[in-house]
């Protein structure tokens, strides 16, 4: 039952993006909303288990779930459900919530030592002075902490107000098992389930913005005070990168990750493999590599397993 609770929410919001428009049914309401003709064709459509398919691969991670991108069927999932602390991939909400509150990309922005957050490295020192674009992509790229909270700044509103509208488009997503504290990720009190993940992670990858800079492997923010310029570099460290066997190749094209010693290691990442892509998400991986070696692990799997029709 909570297989198909979740096939609902990701092909209703789906169906809803494709539309134009906001999902804002609860949870128990989408079998209802949900075009019989629609979900028929998309279960037509879904990848489908091969005669021969293996009982699952092993992975670290507490949680996990890997959907078709097109169709939004589960092809994967350990403990999907279980609420737990997601880190840094409370970033891609951040983002989501930024971008309706955009002041201008090419405004310029003097980091304030008030944005300064322990935990990770910093990437923006108070005084300098950059674009609005820098500072978005200095967040999802590097999973710059003082860049989120500069990015929160700049809406004018202040870290409360933002917060309350993480949670309202987590609410407006139906998703009910998802609270944010922070825009950092940086509290514990970040929850998400590993499904529910994958619901934000599409509605991010459903954003121009977001999507370029999760699969940018490096960028250059521009001090604009200091007449130089920074290299930040992916914390994704697969992204681009090429994997399988002989002549089938799969490749990870976007991602954000998250660490916290109570959320472990994390990674919501897209994966693809000629035509077809999958959302992976991965929660509470043993270790830094481990994320990277689940994702790519249950992405072999399911390519290996599934078949597209």
């Amino acid at each position: 039952m909570f297989e198909i609770i979740i096939n609902l929410i990701l092909t209703s919001l789906f169906l809803q993006f494709q539309a134009g428009q906001q999902l804002v049914a609860p949870v128990e309401g989408l079998a209802s909303r949900l075009p019989e003709a629609q979900l028929r064709q998309l279960i037509e459509t879904a990848p489908q288990k091969k005669p021969d398919a293996s009982l699952g691969v092993a992975v670290t991670a507490e949680s996990v779930l890997v959907v078709d991108k097109k169709t939004n069927k589960i092809l994967y999932e350990k403990n999907s459900g279980q609420a737990r602390s997601i880190a840094s991939l409370t970033k891609l909400m951040t983002a989501l919530v930024f971008l309706d509150h955009n002041p201008g990309w090419d405004e310029v922005v003097t980091i304030s030592g008030d944005d300064y957050r322990e935990g990770g490295i910093s990437y923006f020192i108070a005084g300098e002075q950059v674009t609005v674009k820098d500072l978005f992509y200095g967040t999802l790229v590097a999973s710059a902490n003082e860049g989120a909270a500069a990015l929160v700044r700049v809406t004018g509103m202040n870290p409360e107000e933002f917060v309350a509208q993480m949670n309202a488009k987590a609410q407006a997503l139906g998703l009910t098992n998802t609270v944010f504290a922070d825009a950092t990720g940086l509290r514990d009190a970040n929850q998400s389930t590993a499904a529910e993940v994958a619901v934000v992670l599409r509605a991010a990858l459903g954003r121009p913005e977001i999507a370029g800079a999760i699969s940018s492997e490096s960028y250059n923010i521009d001090i604009i005070n200091k007449g130089v310029s920074r290299q930040i570099v992916n914390t994704n460290k697969i992204l681009g990168q090429q994997f399988g066997l002989d002549n089938i190749q799969y490749w990870v094209e976007a991602g954000k990750t998250g660490y916290l010693e109570a959320a472990g290691y994390c990674l919501a990442s897209q994966v693809k493999n000629g035509d077809n892509k999958v959302l992976v998400v991965v929660l509470g991986s043993k270790s830094l590599q481990d994320r990277f070696t689940d994702t790519k692990s249950l992405a072999y799997w399911v390519f290996n397993n599934y078949f597209w029709q």
